[in-house]
C-alpha cells in the first residue's frame, strides 16, 4: 500500500511575516551572488523533487508548472489532507490571488481569481466542464475528500477551455485505484472520521478499492452534518445549518499498453435550511428557504496513446451532468425548482512533429434550464419559468515549438460558436468567438525560466441574463401617493454581447537545489494586466415618474469596461524536514472609461506557512499566518468606504507512521482562527468563521 509520507502539526508561534519575508528576500539575493558557481556545478539547478508539480488537466497538455508560461497554483492531495476542508473553495483559500467569496456557509462557497468569480471562472472535474449557472446558489459541489489534486489557472484560458474561462480554470482531479494501491496490491480500503468544534461538524468518510489485471475499481463516500456557524466573538450565524452526501465510483479498464477506457460516476446532495440568497442574511427580500440540491455525474473518458506513434496520444470524454435545487419558501408557501443538464463531448489528440508537439480537437455541449417559479399568494410577482437551452460548437489547436534548446514558443487559438434559445418566449440568439493566445519561455539559466503571454478570452451570456421574465420584485402600496403599488419586471435583452478579455502577463520562475546541502527553493513571480469589456451586470431602470427607487425594469447590459491589473508571488523552501512556503497576490480594479474603482476587487493578502517534520517524517508540525490588508479601493458612494485589515492565525499537526503496529493509520488536528477574530471580508455582508478546531483519523487497510 502507498504510504504518504506523513505531515502537519501544532503549534509554532510565527514571529513577523516581515521577518519571513526579509530572510527570504536576504536567500535570493545570496544566491544571485552564487549563480556563476551554480551554472559551473553539474545539475544541482532544477527542483526535480516534491517542487515540480505536473498539471494533468488544467493546460489540456501534461507540463511542469516551472516549464508553464501561465500563473498556476496546485493543491495536491498532502495539502487537501491537512486542510480538512470543507469545500474546494476552502481548500484554496490560502493561494495568492485566490479568494473564497459567498460567505462562510460551505455549501454556496465560490472561487475568485484576480478579482473574476462566478460565471466568469470555469470549473472542469476530471476534464468535464461544470455548466451550473446559479445565481446565489452554491455550484462547486465536489467533496474535497474525492479529490487528488486541484489545479487553478490564473488568468483568461479561452483558447483552451472556450466560454467562461475568462478569469480562469479551477480543474478538479478526482482518485482512482493507482492512488492508493502499489502495483502489487489488489485490494484495499479505509475508514475516516472527522470532527470539528466549529458548528459541531461530522464527517464520516471511507472508500474500497482494487485492481486486477486489467481492470481497477474505487467505490469512495462521505456524509457530513453541521449545526450553527459560530463566526468570531462567539456569535452565532443563524440558518447556516446543513447535512449532505457524496459519492464517487470509478472502474477503469487498461485494455493494453496504448488504450485505457474509464467510467465515473458521482453524486452529492445537501439538505439545508438558509437564506435564499445565502451570502446574506434573511430579510423581507431574501427569505428563508428549505433548500435540497442534488448533482450528479456520468463521464466516460478512452485514451490511446501507442509508444512507438508520435502522431498519435487521443483522448475520447463523453459527459452529463444533472443539477436539481428544490426550494421550499417556507415564510412565502411556495415551492420552486430549478434544473439543470448538461451533455457534453471532447475529443483531442497531441502529435510530435520534429520540434513541434501539436495538439488539436473538437468539442462541444448543450445545456438545458428549466426552472419553476411558485407565485402563490403573490399572483404576477414572481418572475416567469425559464425553459431555454445553450448549445456551443468549438474547435482548437495549441503548437508548443521548440525554437532553441532555451527558448520555446506555445500558441494556440480556438473558435466557439453558441447559441442561447428560449423555448417558452420562442426566441434565439446566436453568435461566435475566436480567442487567440500566444506565449513565448526562455530558460535564460538552468534555474530560471522567463517567459511572457497574452491571451484572449470571453464569456457568452447565459439564457438567463438574456430572457428573463416576468417579475423581479414588487413595492407595496403607498396611501396617497403610489396606491396600487408598483412592481419591477424583466425585460429580455437578445442583443446582448459576450464579455471579452485581453491578458498581458510576464513571469519569472526561480528554481535551486542544494544550495546549504538537502534543500530546494523555488521562486515565481506574476505580473499581469487584464483588460475586460462589455461586463454583464443586472441593471434596474426606468424609474416611475423619474424617481429614483421606483424603477420599473430589470435586465442584464453591457455596461462597464474594467482594467484589472496585479500580481502574485510565491516562494516555497525546504530543508531536510523544513518547510516554508510564502505567497502574496494583489489585484487592483479600474473603469477604464472614468477611472474610477470598481467593486468587487480583494484585498492584497499575504499568507506564510512554515512546518516541521520529525519522527523521522512521521509527524509533521506546522503553523499557518494569513495577512489580509485594508480594502478602501471602493466606488464612490458604495455603502462601505472600506473593509478593515484583519490577521489569522492557524496551527496543525499531522501523524502517519509508515512501518509498525501503527501502519495504515492517520491522524490531523488544526485549529484555525486561533485567536477567534471577528472580521468581514471584503465585498461580503457576513462575518466568517471564527475559531475552529479539526480532528480527523483515518485507518487504511
Amino acid at each position: 500500500m502507498k504510504k504518504k509520507p506523513l505531515v502537519i502539526a501544532m503549534a509554532i508561534a510565527l514571529n513577523g511575516t516581515a521577518l519571513g519575508l526579509t530572510a527570504l528576500s536576504f536567500t535570493v539575493a545570496a544566491e544571485e551572488s552564487k549563480a556563476p558557481i551554480i551554472q559551473q556545478d553539474v545539475q544541482k539547478k532544477l527542483i526535480t523533487t516534491e517542487f515540480d508539480e505536473v498539471l494533468v488537466s488544467a493546460t489540456r497538455v501534461s507540463e511542469k508548472a516551472s516549464e508553464t508560461s501561465r500563473s498556476v497554483a496546485v493543491v495536491g492531495e498532502e495539502q487537501l489532507a491537512v486542510a480538512q476542508a470543507s469545500s474546494v473553495a476552502d481548500a484554496l483559500k490560502n493561494e495568492a490571488n485566490i479568494t473564497l467569496t459567498n460567505g462562510p456557509r460551505a455549501s454556496s462557497q465560490g472561487v475568485e481569481i484576480r478579482g473574476l468569480s462566478g460565471d466568469r471562472v470555469l470549473q472542469t472535474i476530471d476534464g468535464a466542464r461544470q455548466n451550473t449557472s446559479s445565481g446565489h446558489r452554491g455550484s462547486y459541489f465536489m467533496d474535497p475528500e474525492l479529490l487528488k489534486s486541484i489545479e487553478v489557472l490564473r488568468g483568461p484560458a479561452s483558447s483552451l477551455w472556450g466560454s467562461g474561462a475568462l478569469g480562469g480554470v479551477v480543474a478538479q482531479n478526482t482518485k482512482s485505484a493507482q492512488d492508493f494501491l502499489a502495483a502489487n496490491e489488489t485490494f484495499g480500503g479505509y475508514f475516516k472520521q472527522g470532527y470539528e468544534t466549529n458548528g459541531s461538524r461530522t464527517k464520516t468518510s471511507g472508500a474500497i478499492y482494487g485492481q486486477q489485471d486489467s481492470i481497477d475499481w474505487v467505490l469512495n463516500g462521505s456524509y457530513t452534518d453541521s449545526n450553527n456557524i459560530k463566526t468570531g466573538n462567539d456569535e452565532t450565524l443563524n440558518n447556516s445549518a446543513s447535512n449532505g452526501s457524496s459519492g464517487l465510483a470509478k472502474l477503469g479498464w487498461q485494455a493494453d499498453e496504448a488504450s485505457r477506457l474509464e467510467l465515473s460516476a458521482r453524486v452529492n446532495k445537501t439538505n439545508e435550511l438558509v437564506p435564499s440568497n445565502p451570502a446574506a442574511a434573511v430579510s423581507s427580500s431574501v427569505p428563508l428557504v428549505r433548500r435540497k440540491t442534488d448533482d450528479q455525474n456520468i463521464t466516460v473518458n478512452y485514451s490511446f496513446n501507442p509508444a512507438n506513434n508520435p502522431y498519435l496520444d487521443t483522448k475520447m470524454q463523453v459527459y452529463w451532468n444533472s443539477t436539481d435545487y428544490d426550494e421550499d419558501r417556507i415564510t412565502k408557501g411556495q415551492q420552486d425548482s430549478t434544473e439543470y443538464r448538461t451533455v457534453g463531448i471532447n475529443l483531442n489528440n497531441s502529435s510530435r512533429l520534429g520540434s513541434t508537439l501539436l495538439t488539436y480537437g473538437v468539442d462541444g455541449y448543450r445545456d438545458t434550464i428549466e426552472t419553476q417559479r411558485d407565485d402563490s399568494g403573490q399572483v404576477g410577482q414572481r418572475p416567469g419559468d425559464i425553459d431555454g437551452e445553450t448549445t456551443v460548437l468549438g474547435a482548437f489547436t495549441r503548437a508548443d515549438i521548440e525554437l532553441t534548446k532555451t527558448l520555446n514558443l506555445d500558441a494556440g487559438l480556438r473558435y466557439d460558436r453558441y447559441k442561447n434559445d428560449s423555448n417558452n418566449l420562442n426566441l434565439s440568439s446566436d453568435d461566435n468567438e475566436l480567442s487567440p493566445s500566444l506565449g513565448l519561455i526562455w530558460q535564460t539559466q538552468s534555474w530560471l525560466t522567463l517567459s511572457a503571454r497574452y491571451d484572449q478570452a470571453f464569456r457568452a451570456p447565459t439564457v438567463e441574463e438574456m430572457f428573463s421574465s416576468g417579475t423581479h420584485y414588487c413595492i407595496p402600496p403607498i396611501p396617497g401617493f403610489l396606491p396600487q403599488g408598483l412592481c419591477n419586471t424583466f425585460a429580455t435583452n437578445p442583443d446582448l454581447k459576450s464579455e471579452t478579455a485581453r491578458n498581458k502577463e510576464i513571469k519569472a520562475d526561480l528554481r535551486f537545489s542544494e544550495l546549504a546541502g538537502d534543500d530546494e527553493l523555488a521562486l515565481t513571480f506574476n505580473i499581469f494586466r487584464n483588460d475586460v469589456d462589455d461586463f454583464i451586470v443586472q441593471q434596474v431602470s426606468n424609474p416611475w415618474r423619474g424617481i429614483p427607487g421606483f424603477e420599473q425594469t430589470t435586465s442584464w447590459n453591457n455596461v462597464e469596461d474594467a482594467r484589472l491589473t496585479g500580481f502574485e508571488i510565491s516562494s516555497r523552501y525546504r530543508i531536510g524536514q523544513t518547510h516554508l512556503a510564502m505567497n502574496y497576490g494583489q489585484t487592483h480594479g479600474e473603469d477604464r472609461k472614468s477611472g474610477d474603482d470598481i467593486e468587487g476587487i480583494p484585498a492584497n493578502k499575504f499568507n506564510v506557512d512554515l512546518s516541521q517534520g520529525i519522527m523521522d517524517g512521521d509527524m509533521k508540525l506546522g503553523t499557518r499566518v494569513t495577512y489580509v490588508a485594508t480594502q478602501s479601493n471602493t466606488p464612490d458612494g458604495f455603502k462601505v468606504a472600506k473593509y478593515e485589515d484583519y490577521t489569522l492565525w492557524d496551527v496543525y499537526v499531522a501523524w502517519e507512521p509508515t512501518m509498525g503496529a501503527m501502519a495504515g493509520v492517520r491522524v490531523d488536528f488544526a485549529i484555525e482562527n486561533i485567536g477567534d477574530e471577528q472580521y468581514l471580508q471584503a465585498w461580503q455582508t457576513l462575518q466568517q468563521p471564527g475559531r475552529n478546531m479539526k480532528l480527523s483519523a483515518r485507518y487504511m487497510f
